[in-house]
């Protein structure tokens, strides 16, 4: 074998056990403080019931605030009907509904892990496009 075929045969077994073990469906982690705003896009199919509408079954995006806690804006834009749901330490729940698609949420958010799930108010594909900036 090459070198630089043995180059890419030990990543990629690598890669195959990530893939064996779960790790590779883990949702991003973004950690504070931010040097640059965290941005997740994409869809949903909201099958998940909850107070805060129809969820996705997974958070598209976890951040860990590491300081005492993290002054942040959190936008999303997304379809019709979209929902936000922030869940976090010390049983911390926050949602958010923007019936025109759109959610601004400014806040503070304590020391620990938060968890955002994106969902509609009925069972539609959501596309969406989250943004979080640290101030």
């Amino acid at each position: 074998m090459t070198s630089l075929l043995k180059s890419f045969v030990l990543p990629a077994a690598a890669f195959t056990l990530a893939l064996g073990a779960g790790v590779a469906s883990a949702q991003p982690v973004a950690q504070t403080p931010l040097s640059q705003p965290v941005q997740a896009s994409g869809s949903v199919n909201p099958s998940r019931p909850s107070s805060c509408g129809v969820l996705g079954n997974s958070a598209v995006q976890v951040l860990q605030v590491t300081q005492d806690f993290a002054a942040v804006d959190i936008a999303v834009n997304g379809t019709s009907g979209l929902t936000l749901l922030i869940e976090g330490t010390n049983g911390f729940s926050e949602c958010h509904t923007g019936g025109g698609g759109s959610i601004n949420a400014p806040g503070l958010l304590n020391q620990g892990t938060y968890s955002f799930f994106v969902g509609n108010s009925s069972q539609t594909p959501t596309s969406y496009n989250l943004t979080i900036r640290e101030n």
